[in-house]
């Protein structure tokens, strides 16, 4: 196109403003494209000059730079040529896959919410930075390559989660590799994690409430309240375990979310702490939840309503004002991971074995579909896409090995029986 526009100019056909203004159109739809628009401006003092920065993910060296001209229209010409030039750059076919790596984490910033992000920074730096495949050439790379990586990764005795976690990253940058001209094969796609030989360490145990354990840990809370107005938290874990909620959405409740009338709860948002990459410090914040099927609106049973009621109160008798739901001593948002440490520190005392928060949601699948609810419902109200994503990792046989040997035994003794009535 240029070289066209070039004869074209030596031709006395078109002049070089049109020239120009062609390029800039060229140059403003490919950053329209993009999703990227022009910094303010800033003069500085004493000095006819004007600065704006190029920020960091758009600098090849991954640092920021500043952009300076004599006129407001000088130096946004030069920051937007100088973005151009990076989004529109050949791709370098000696990069190493660490390189591809780093410009993919860019590009991904912004476009992911940042727990998201700040995961991706973390697999890089632990365990894809100074690794074999990290060091090669991505067009060295092959398919034997992607598959020694796994098993490094095997090595690591990291859980099946965390290991499937770490290959869709790499696969994803290689995707990414593939479509901006660095390779022409996604060798990672087609490589199977073996969740059978990975370490069954940190590995979510898939366990549940019995209905024992419930009542005690219901009479005890409300026990120790009445009597101490101690664990004013205890409450959560009945509560979250009548609603199936994360305990992230239920951190980030407001009581304007439940509608005690009509006795449904609106969920929209989640509570998230994360570590900021740039920074490295701890960041709290409220996030809205990614996906269609997890905002929702779960119909409220009789017994949840009392719990939500019952955590008001807890409240209103300590002189807490605040408009969310779970909340610390200052009427604040609560930490998940603190309130992780509230469960275990009530569990201790009362001697009740500690299960994690992800039981409280699990009891809650687990209960209504032993009553046969059905499981579309149940998957609605978790949150899911799919209800095979229930049924397998949220359903857990309560009943003990005694109980079903029973009803198996009585279902089989009908049976011949109605077959001896019929010969």
């Amino acid at each position: 196109m240029e070289l066209i526009m070039q004869e074209l100019l030596n031709a006395g056909i078109i002049t070089m403003e049109q020239v120009e203004r062609a390029r800039m159109e060229k140059i403003m739809k490919a950053l329209e494209e993009y999703g990227i628009e022009t910094p303010k401006i800033t003069k500085r003092k004493d000095e006819n000059r004007y600065i704006c920065n190029i920020p960091k993910k758009y600098s090849k060296d991954g640092k920021r730079h500043n952009i300076s001209g004599s006129t407001v229209e000088e130096c946004e010409k030069k920051w937007r040529d100088e973005i151009y030039k990076f989004i529109t750059a050949e791709p370098d076919r000696d990069a190493t896959f660490q390189d591809i790596a780093n410009e993919w984490l860019k590009k991904k910033r912004g476009t992911v919410n940042e727990t998201t992000y700040a995961l991706y920074v973390g697999m890089n730096r632990n365990h894809l930075k100074n690794t074999t495949l990290g060091k090669m050439k991505v067009r060295d790379i092959h398919l034997s390559d992607c598959e020694d990586y796994i098993k490094s990764l095997y090595q690591k005795e990291l859980c099946s989660t965390t290991t499937k976690q770490i290959k869709i990253m790499i696969s994803g940058i290689m995707e990414y590799a593939v479509q901006h001209g660095y390779i022409n094969t996604n060798y990672m796609h087609g490589v199977k994690v073996n969740a059978g030989i990975c370490s069954t360490k940190g590995q979510r145990k898939k366990e549940t409430w019995t209905d024992d354990e419930l009542v005690k840990i219901k009479n005890e809370s409300l026990k120790e309240w009445k009597e101490h107005k101690k664990y004013r938290h205890s409450a959560i874990i009945i509560l979250q375990s009548t609603i199936g909620c994360r305990i992230g959405e239920l951190c980030a409740l407001n009581w304007k979310d439940i509608d005690f009338e009509n006795k449904t709860l609106s969920i929209t948002k989640n509570l998230v702490e994360y570590k900021d990459p740039d920074t490295n410090e701890w960041i709290l914040k409220i996030n809205h939840v990614k996906t269609v099927s997890g905002r929702r609106t779960i119909d409220l049973t009789d017994e949840a309503l009392f719990w939500f009621k019952e955590v008001k109160q807890r409240c209103k008798d300590k002189g807490i004002k605040s408009e969310h739901v779970v909340v610390n001593r200052n009427g604040n948002y609560i930490k998940p991971c603190q309130m992780l440490e509230n469960f275990k520190t009530f569990c201790m005392a009362k001697k009740i074995k500690y299960k994690a928060s992800h039981s409280n949601r699990r009891t809650y699948a687990t209960i209504l579909m032993d009553s046969n609810v059905p499981i579309s419902e149940v998957s609605a109200d978790l949150g899911h896409s799919s209800i095979s994503t229930t049924q397998k990792f949220y359903y857990k046989r309560r009943a003990d090995r005694e109980q079903l040997r029973s009803q198996k035994n009585a279902v089989f003794a009908a049976t011949l029986r109605n077959n001896d009535k019929a010969v």
